[in-house]
């Protein structure tokens, strides 16, 4: 099998979904697979006010997001949206898909999977029209009846799914594909023992995929505030080597972006952060909580509100609560004991192995 995974470099979760999915189809052996960023095949002058709103939006004005997430997630489509789905960037998916011929086109962003169809009206071609939603619930633009397959994190996405019209034949709830990697890490305890922490809890850090967490120095500096025994870990993309520090009763350790983050995470008591689809899925999938500020509103906001129900995660609404509720919360053990096993029944490892599968055998029909 030939397959097209094509992303949106929106943020990080959208590439890493990709890419896992990548890794799986090729570990599974038989498929020919080529990665490629959709937003590269729509015109910059079309692009570039899109993404600079969106980027303005979730900085400066989140309120506005909020509203226009909301705003679209509508039974019926408005009609102008719907435009913009199945034809930006057309004319190049077209002349890329004629050069890579696929078998199978494997969107992890919901605009893909209506050009892609398109494109296949257009051009004649024959290929199986795949997507997979990275949020745990479904707005209504992942509910695109384009796709021949979607493949949902949770029955409640399916339900979403369902409820904005999609034949629930076309449905497979599989969760969030990660990286292979994080089902093939050993105990916690190991994992600990190798990256040399002590006894006190230890805190993990996330700026999301692309850095892109504006409350993330807010959050910093309000955990180096806490004087209390644990041992902070922040990633920055932008930092060489690693060092740390003690300070007080806490060490610091930071570092850059890492190839064994999964290691890291699996050895954490705690992920502090927004909530990212993907990043949840890999703390669910080692059976780490989270603790969650300043969510992306709309999505990440839902996925908050998901984990929280489930009791895998703590959303902090409120700024004036950050301090306080992450002091009582960190060194809370029975706490912290609770809502692992919460996150761990919630967890899918396999994910991306479950939708490589489903991929070749669909081929071979």
């Amino acid at each position: 099998m030939k397959a097209v995974l094509l992303s949106a470099s929106f943020g990080g979760g959208h590439r890493q979904a990709a890419r896992a999915l990548r890794q799986a189809l090729e570990d599974a052996g038989g498929c020919d697979c080529v990665e490629a960023d959709y937003l590269r095949f729509i015109p910059a002058w079309e692009r570039e006010p899109v993404t600079l709103t969106y980027a303005f939006w979730l900085r400066y004005w989140p309120a506005a997001y909020r509203w226009f997430y909301h705003w679209s997630n509508r039974p019926s489509e408005p009609k102008l949206i719907a435009e913009t789905f199945s034809k930006a960037g057309l004319a190049g998916v077209i002349r890329f898909l004629g050069r890579t011929r696929p078998d199978a086109v494997v969107a992890s962003y919901a605009t893909v999977a209506a050009v892609a169809h398109r494109a296949r009206r257009t051009s004649g071609q024959a290929f199986l029209n795949t997507l997979v939603v990275t949020d745990f619930r479904a707005h209504r633009h992942w509910a695109r009846p384009e796709a021949d397959l979607i493949f949902a994190a949770f029955p409640e996405t399916a339900e979403d799914l369902v409820r904005h019209g999609v034949d629930p034949e076309r449905v497979r709830v599989t969760g969030i594909p990660i990286l292979p990697a994080f089902a093939a890490l050993p105990g916690r305890s190991a994992l600990r023992e190798r990256l040399g922490f002590d006894e006190r809890p230890v805190v993990l850090l996330t700026s999301g995929g692309a850095g892109a967490y504006r409350s993330y120095e807010r959050v910093l500096r309000t955990l180096l505030s806490l004087d209390l025994p644990m041992q902070l870990v922040t990633f920055n993309p932008h930092h060489n080597g690693t060092r740390e520090e003690e300070r007080g009763s806490m060490r610091w350790i930071r570092t850059g972006l890492r190839d064994d983050f999964p290691e890291w995470m699996g050895a954490a008591d705690w992920v502090v952060g927004k909530a990212g689809g993907l990043t949840a899925s890999e703390a669910l999938a080692l059976g780490v909580p989270m603790i969650v500020f300043d969510p992306i509103p709309g999505q990440e906001e839902g996925n908050a509100q998901f984990l929280e129900e489930r009791g895998a995660a703590v959303w902090i609404r409120r700024g004036r609560e950050l301090r306080s509720r992450l002091a009582r919360l960190i060194p809370d053990e029975a706490r912290r004991a609770e809502m692992a096993a919460a996150a761990r029944a919630l967890g899918r490892p396999d994910a991306a192995r479950a939708i490589a599968r489903t991929l070749l055998q669909a081929e071979e029909r």
